[in-house]
This record gives structure tokens, sequence and C-alpha cells, in this order.
């Protein structure tokens, strides 16, 4: 049911049928009619071909269809009226009222009992202490690592602007990049993937080349490489606790 939603609201729904929405009705039925045509197929391909006989199917199928266009009327009217902005915070709100939706129709459909959520839901102790570890480590190479960083760079950031930008804003938009990146070093690490902490390294370099002049690259290059080592450090730490190696292999 996730992936039908997920091919219909993305790949399925093009530029055209987005603005029909905004024009009449006609946009929201064609969006509905692929929703549920994409969902019916999810349901024979990976459930049951069984369930199209059942009347109760069809009327939770359509009742669902009929809940998610109504959330996409809101948000368009909401948004049209200036309401509210169209912005990443609407955007995450609108698919989580969308999946909400997906789960009271998985759960109608399947109806299972509070034994079985309970036994998929549930993990082991060696899963949970995987998860607490690597929650340390990420928030505290991601997040605490910026402010380390941060400080270690502080005075030679001390007068650095760009064209439209205040000394401020190009902290900024450095923390927001290096927690990024953290992220993604850290995981090449943990994936035992380090050709991609290159790859990653390159990239940057590449993007901010135009910039690279006098003090900001001294700046630049002490914090991308405090940054890419705090990060192989964390990485090879996961690495350790979760596979009793250090190995990069």
């Amino acid at each position: 049911m996730l992936l039908a939603h997920l091919l219909g609201d993305f790949p399925l729904q093009s530029s055209s049928l987005m603005r029909a929405k905004y024009q009449g009705i006609r946009g929201y039925i064609e969006h509905g009619a692929i929703h549920l045509l994409v969902l019916v197929l999810c349901i024979v391909a990976f459930i049951s071909l069984y369930s199209l006989t059942s009347l109760w199917f069809w009327l939770a199928v359509c009742l669902y269809i009929a809940v998610h266009l109504g959330i996409d009327r809101a948000k368009q009217g909401l948004v049209s009226t200036a309401k509210l902005t169209d912005s990443t915070t609407v955007f995450l709100l609108d698919q989580i009222l969308h999946v909400g939706a997906i789960i009271a129709l998985a759960w109608f459909l399947i109806r299972p009992t509070w034994a079985t959520l309970r036994s998929q839901l549930s993990w082991s102790t060696e899963t949970g202490d995987k998860v607490l570890e690597a929650g340390i480590v990420y928030v505290g190479v991601i997040f605490a690592g910026g402010y380390l960083i941060r400080y270690l760079t502080r005075n030679l950031s001390a007068g650095i602007e760009k064209p439209g930008e205040t000394e401020e804003q190009v902290k900024n938009a450095g923390m927001y990049i290096g927690w990024l990146e953290r992220f993604l070093v850290l995981t090449a690490i943990l994936v035992q993937s380090p050709s991609m902490v290159g790859l990653i390294l390159t990239g940057k370099s590449i993007a901010r080349f135009p910039e690279l002049k006098e003090r900001f690259a001294e700046y630049f290059l002490i914090g991308t490489l405090l940054s890419i080592g705090l990060a192989v450090l964390g990485g090879l730490v996961l690495a350790k606790l979760w596979y009793g190696t250090m190995s990069l292999k």
C-alpha cells in the first residue's frame, strides 16, 4: 500500500496532472483513478487476488482514495489562500497524513491482533543495543561534532563574508553542509564502502572551488578535514561496536 502511494504521488503524478488539480475536479479524478489502479495492482501482486471479491475491500479502498484526495484538496486550498506556504514542513505534514490513512486502511483490511503487532514491532536485545549505539554515534558525530568544529575554526571564520551573505550566514551554510557530509561519510564507513568518502570529498571540493580564495580556503580545508576525520573516526567506532572490527574491507 505504501508502494502504491509512492508510485501514485510521485512518478505517476506528472506536472500537467498537478496543474490540472489547480484548475478543477478533473485533475483530482485522474489522480484518484491512478491511485486506485496502482493500489489494486499492488494488492493483487503482493497480497491476494481474493481480496478483490470482497465488497468491504472496495468500500474501504474507495474511502481511502476519498480521504487521500481530501488531504490533497485541503493542502491546495490552504496554500492557494496563503494560509500556508508550500514549504518542506507542509510537504512532510501532507505525507504523514497520507501514511496515516494507509495505516488505517491496512489495519481494516488485515485486522491484526495486538499480539501479532507486538511480535512484529518488537526487537531483540542485540538489535536494541545496535540501535542505541548508532543513535549515540550519529547524533554525537553529526550534531555535537558540528559545534566542536565550529569552535575550533572560530578564529578562521572571523571576517569571512560572501556577496549578499553575512558572516553568520556563511557559518550556518557550512554547518548544514557539514551535517550532511558527516552523515554520508559515517554511513559509508559503516557499510564498509570507504571509496565513497573520496567521492563525497571530491564533490564538495568541486562545488566550492569558485570560493576557494585566500582566507576562505583555509577555513574550508581545515573545517572539511576536521569534519571528515571526525566522521571517519565515528564510523570506525561504530563498526567496531557492530562488527567487532575496525576494518574498512
